[in-house]
């Protein structure tokens, strides 16, 4: 008889203790249907949860390709669209700006659970918080222009979804010295769940120690719980001020490019005169989030070159050759009007209602 080796049989540790957990798995959640779509409380609560609040648009989608469909999906997230990883390389490439494209990636990026594991996991590491207050952290890092070189987001992030060993690695250690990674599992259930029981710790607990702490196995069991997709999670906590900006941008539909404006409101706690003012502005359009593009450069063309003189055709004199042909490209004024119609959502009377309501304020 063949022993099997170590890893194969951790393997099959790690699949008897997630077949007896407690949990479905993701599989186990709603599918779609035909013709009946699942519940829209699910999947707002999915797009609150694994990411900042949908888009116009992504409710109706996820309902109809389903809650385990939607969660796979960010399990194992598509790549950036080019036009947004092409912006996000400009804001790295100077450190000043990575704060602005972290926040630029919350607000733009499809791959939503990876940016709020990647806000959580950075506020976690640096400054001993958990939950909201590790966004709360990450976000006066973004408004005060601090590039979070310190911070190594850009080593962290391939990590989030990966072993927790690893993860921890690529902070180089930071964080407040004997933290667990029990610790760090409690701090991960409340960032998804609002006061998670001591049996949905004990389940995860049991799946982070047979996977050696395997982050998208961790998160595949979490999202599967029936605490988590429980009814009475939904809406359960409320939004600071960095959720409530970026899923208010999120909400607006309008193009995002240019986050500088957003800074003001991100400097600390948002009172409710700061939210309304930015509601007022992002509905109005007066936020100037998409960019124009850069002045084109006048384009010169030759004209096409005069007809050779025929043999015995006498000669007329010398003709001057015409100069280049200037193609005029678009005015600025023209552009930077174009920008700012992008800007503008599509109903703002519409927005102010939905981002002035209280269910809002919730996620």
């Amino acid at each position: 008889m063949q022993i099997p080796s170590f890893r194969s049989r951790r393997a099959l540790l790690a699949s008897l203790v997630l077949s007896t957990l407690p949990v479905v798995s993701v599989a186990g959640l709603p599918q779609a249907q035909a013709g009946s779509p699942m519940d829209e409380g699910l999947a707002l609560h999915l797009l609150n949860r694994l990411g900042y609040g949908p888009r116009p648009g992504e409710l109706a989608r996820v309902r109809a390709l389903g809650a385990a469909a939607y969660v796979d999906g960010q399990l194992a997230p598509p790549p950036l669209p080019p036009r947004l990883a092409a912006r996000l390389r400009e804001l790295e490439h100077p450190a000043a700006a990575a704060g602005e494209a972290r926040l630029l990636r919350a607000i733009a990026s499809p791959r939503q659970l990876e940016e709020v594991l990647a806000n959580f996991w950075l506020g976690w590491f640096a400054a001993g918080l958990d939950g909201t207050a590790a966004e709360v952290a990450n976000v006066a890092n973004v408004a005060n222009g601090a590039n979070g070189a310190n911070l190594g987001p850009a080593a962290l992030r391939p990590h989030v979804l990966g072993r927790f060993a690893a993860l921890r690695q690529s902070m180089h250690g930071q964080g407040r010295p004997g933290r667990s990674e029990d610790e760090a599992l409690r701090a991960l259930l409340r960032q998804f769940v609002r006061a998670p029981s001591a049996g949905l710790h004990r389940s995860l607990a049991r799946v982070w120690k047979s996977t050696g702490g395997d982050q998208r196995l961790v998160l595949r069991a979490l999202f599967g719980s029936r605490e988590f997709v429980a009814p009475a999670q939904w809406n359960s906590k409320h939004k600071d001020g960095f959720r409530f900006v970026v899923s208010a941008l999120r909400a607006s539909g309008v193009a995002v490019e240019n986050v500088a404006p957003l800074a003001q409101w991100l400097r600390g706690p948002l009172s409710p005169a700061a939210a309304a003012d930015f509601v007022e502005r992002l509905a109005a359009g007066r936020l100037a989030l998409a960019m124009a593009p850069p002045r084109a450069e006048r384009q010169a063309s030759s004209a096409p070159p005069l007809r050779a003189r025929l043999p015995g055709e006498a000669a007329q004199g010398s003709v001057a050759q015409p100069g280049p042909v200037l193609m005029e490209a678009p005015t600025p004024s023209a552009a930077a009007m174009a920008a700012a119609a992008r800007s503008v959502p599509a109903d703002p009377g519409r927005l102010r209602v939905l981002l002035l309501s209280e269910d809002f304020l919730r996620y």
